[in-house]
């Protein structure tokens, strides 16, 4: 969705949707959101990536406007999915790219073509990896693109005018005549079938595990339009890219390419990849400095994020982050204030994140909230005795955890101490990782004491 497109004020933030544990990670529920239909439309359609690859030198017409080849059917790209191997065993990626970026101008998001340009340029340099069959992902032969502008039903620009005239002619005012324009300019049913794209179905497109997220972030004036509010300055563009950011992996393993891409202002993915996550009220206080078109949209999107947060983060039940560059205290927190809503959560993956002390101590504070954690990984990542000690003393806490991996780190004997001081407590461990670390006689002996009999199965030192 861009900056500056048509008033948000139809998104309710008293939607329907029941809580679905996979609504986020399971891939039918997308192809799903686009077979259903309201009064006889499809709230979303997306367009046909081998079609898009055609249109360069074009200015894309809205959805309305479009040839029915365009468009790649929910049937059609669910058989897609399906003879890739559902996305692979590891990555269960779906055929699907969406795109995030500001609108140049009210009346058309894109009106010169320079940012069609950019993502056909992208989609030509990455198509290679998409279909590139690896392992148990055997390629997809074709994708289907969200982009908000041919994807979700606009308003007729003409039938606005008509209608804004007609209402000035009658003596109306500028604020109703445009009113007069805003009813005019979709049928009833367009009107139905747009606002159930934005309500129930506008999250799973940027938060979905399996979805690919291309992030235009150019400021607008750098390619000749006169909005002053860019990507970062946005408060729905910083939404789109913190869902976006949430619960996808930081790498896929057989399909190899980026979950999330900042494409900058030129082609291709080199740019950045995804950023630590945030939680909804890490996310409050970041969105209070962006830029609205209407000012009511402030809690709006406040409220949007946090119950899609809540909705996502409360069904995950796999997060990896393995080789995220090291955060920053301000991230640590946004970590953590994700990770206190992963209430179903079986798999944590930190190795190489380099969170040190300071990330193990936030850390052992949210891992109470996953009482379900099974697997914890964090190889690699500059702990040492303080870490090790905060993360002790949240273990007993996670009475379901069997593999704990804290290779490579600087724990030492306090650490290890800590740690097993904590080990009675955890029945059900059947792995624990302390491999080239800096721990001497006094921790290995204290760990190998409280393990007891299990030690040489259990313990890796």
């Amino acid at each position: 969705m861009g900056c500056c497109m048509a008033s948000r004020q139809s998104f309710d933030m008293a939607s329907r949707q029941s809580f679905d544990p996979t609504r986020y990670t399971d891939a039918t529920s997308l192809f799903d959101a686009l077979a259903f239909t309201v009064e006889g439309l499809h709230p979303v359609r997306l367009v046909r990536m081998s079609w898009l690859l055609q249109q360069r030198g074009t200015v894309l017409k809205r959805r309305q406007e479009l040839p029915e080849e365009a468009f790649v059917s929910a049937g059609e790209l669910r058989a897609i999915w399906e003879a890739s191997g559902r996305g692979g065993e590891w990555d269960k990626v779906a055929p699907i790219i969406t795109i995030s970026f500001c609108w140049d101008s009210r009346e058309h998001p894109d009106p010169n073509g320079v940012q069609l340009s950019l993502v056909i340029d992208t989609l030509e340099q990455e198509r290679h990896k998409y279909s590139r069959g690896n392992g148990s992902f055997k390629g997809f032969s074709d994708m289907g693109v969200f982009w908000d502008w041919p994807s979700l039903l606009q308003g007729d620009p003409d039938k606005a005018d008509e209608a804004k005239a007609a209402a000035l002619r009658q003596g109306k005012t500028q604020k109703d005549a445009q009113k007069a324009a805003d009813e005019a300019k979709r049928t009833p049913a367009e009107k139905a079938a747009f606002k159930h794209g934005l309500q129930e179905t506008m999250d799973l497109w940027y938060a979905h595990q399996a979805t690919t997220v291309l992030l235009l972030t150019q400021h607008p004036r750098e390619r000749g339009s006169e909005r002053e509010c860019g990507y970062d300055q946005s408060g729905w563009t910083t939404y789109e890219r913190c869902s976006a950011e949430q619960i996808k992996k930081v790498y896929r393993y057989q399909a190899k390419w980026n979950p999330v891409a900042d494409l900058g202002g030129g082609a291709g993915v080199t740019k950045a990849r995804r950023r630590w996550p945030v939680g909804p009220d890490e996310f409050d206080r970041l969105i209070e400095d962006r830029s609205f078109t209407n000012g009511a949209d402030w809690e709006a999107v406040k409220a949007l994020f946090r119950r899609m947060s809540r909705a996502q983060l409360g069904g995950v039940t796999i997060l990896s982050f393995d080789g995220m560059p090291p955060p920053t205290p301000a991230q640590v927190a946004g970590l953590a204030g994700c990770l206190r809503l992963c209430a179903r959560l079986e798999k944590l993956d930190l190795n190489n994140c380099n969170i040190g002390d300071d990330g193990a101590q936030a850390l052992a504070k949210a891992l109470p909230s996953m009482p379900g954690l099974q697997y914890l990984y964090l190889a690699r990542n500059g702990i040492g005795d303080d870490g090790a000690q905060a993360l002790a003393k949240a273990l007993p806490s996670m009475p379901a955890l069997r593999r704990l991996y804290l290779s490579s780190n600087g724990i030492g004997d306090d650490g290890a101490q800590a740690l097993a001081k904590a080990l009675p407590s955890m029945p059900g461990l059947q792995y624990l990782d302390l491999a080239r670390n800096g721990i001497g006689d006094d921790g290995a002996q204290a760990l190998k004491s409280a393990l007891g009999d299990i030690c040489d199965d259990v313990l890796v030192l």
